[in-house]
Parts: C-alpha cells; structure tokens; sequence
C-alpha cells in the first residue's frame, strides 16, 4: 500500500515550521487547558467533580489538507445521536484501545473510522503536547498532511459533516476568544472560535489555539498557505 506523502511546496513549508517547533520543550508541555484559564476554580469542590482528574489516554488527528486556496485544517460536526458531545465540532479522533500502538495509531484509527481517512493517505509530521479537557481526557494532537485526493466521507453515526477551516484563519490569533460561561450559576472561561456559521468551543479551539501559537514562529506561514 503506497504511503503519501508530503510533496507541495506550501506542505513541505509547513512541515518544516510544525517540525522545528515541536523540538521545542515549550511545544511538548502538558496544557491543563481548564485550569490554565481558570486558576480561581482549582481547588473548587464543585468543578473539581465536573473538571476530573481522573484521566483516559486519547488522541485526535489534526488534519491538515492542501486545496486550490491554500492550507486547509479538516474538522467535524459530531453526531446529533451521540450520546457525548453531540453536534460540537471536534476533530477526528477518539479513546486509546489496548491494541493501540501508541497515540499516533489511535488517532489513524478514528479518523479512518469516522472520515474514511485511511492510514496510508496521512503523512504524520509529529505529536503535540497532551492537552488536558475538563471531562477526564488527556488527548494527545497528532499533526499531519492529508493526501488532497483522499476519499473523505462522514460515519453516519458518529460524524454528521466534514469541513475545512483555512490555516491562514488558525493561524491569526484574533481568531482566537476566550468565552465566559456558568455551569450552576458559577462563571468559568473557554476557548472558542467562530469560522464561517461554525462555533468552535472547548478542548478542541484549545488544541487549535495551541497549533496557531506553534506557527507564531515564522511569519512567512501566512504567505506559505495561500
């Protein structure tokens, strides 16, 4: 089975950046998403219950796919029918199983299974740093190129659509808001995004915070994508 990889000029660019940042110690610290942006509530019974330190290994593919206007990074709609996190947006990826050959193998896996992205069609640059949610997960961000012809298609039961968010969108960080919301009449702040009429939220506008801030470094990335 033949392995893509990456080949255009703005994909190689970009693999270069990503490579060259995730040397960086700075780029493989743990992000306790949650408590970074709300230190006031560390300790707080109420979201200590809510905000679980009790973890469970997953990874998410961030997918990143060349098109006729530049860059693109690949997201999902979940499910309306899932019994979690339905109809956020989220990227492709899912829970650590046993056989799992580490998190690159389990992010492969989900995105194969819910956007019929198969294994060989993704060129893996690296991992990010685990990102920690609110609700027990510690996920771990797998980058990597998508092939441009790849025959991506929703799992009807997990996924209910596919699009695409331009890097250069990402990559500006007044894209980026922190929103206030309540949970039982208590404030806390979250990451968000607002692309088009998509409203991204939570640990997944978190980990594409921390992707934006990793092509901070090189101001030729914007010009790259386009």
């Amino acid at each position: 089975m033949k392995l893509y990889r990456t080949s255009s000029k703005a994909e190689k660019h970009l693999r270069g950046q990503i490579e060259a940042n995730l040397k960086h110690t700075s780029a493989q610290r743990v992000h306790d998403l949650f408590r970074e942006i709300n230190p006031h509530l560390v300790g707080d019974k109420l979201f200590e219950r809510r905000w679980s330190d009790k973890r469970k290994d997953a990874s998410v593919l961030v997918p990143i796919v060349h098109r006729a206007s530049g860059l693109h990074v690949i997201l999902t709609v979940r499910s309306s029918d899932m019994p979690s996190h339905a109809g956020q947006i989220s990227f492709p990826g899912g829970k650590a199983h046993p056989e799992d050959d580490g998190p690159v193998e389990t992010a492969l896996r989900e995105a194969h299974e819910e956007i019929n992205l198969a294994p060989n069609e993704v060129d893996v640059i690296g991992t990010m740093g685990v990102h920690k949610g609110g609700l027990g997960f510690s996920v771990t961000p797998v980058v990597g190129v998508v092939n441009p012809d790849a025959d991506l298609r929703p799992c009807p039961r997990e996924v209910d659509e596919i699009f695409e968010v331009p890097v250069e969108f990402v990559s500006d960080l007044a894209n980026h808001i922190i929103e206030e919301r309540r949970h039982e009449g208590v404030p806390y702040k979250m990451f968000a995004a607002n692309y088009g009429g998509y409203h991204i939220w939570g640990l997944t506008a978190g980990i594409l915070r921390s992707f934006a801030e990793m092509l901070q470094h090189d101001p030729v990335v914007r010009e790259a994508a386009r």
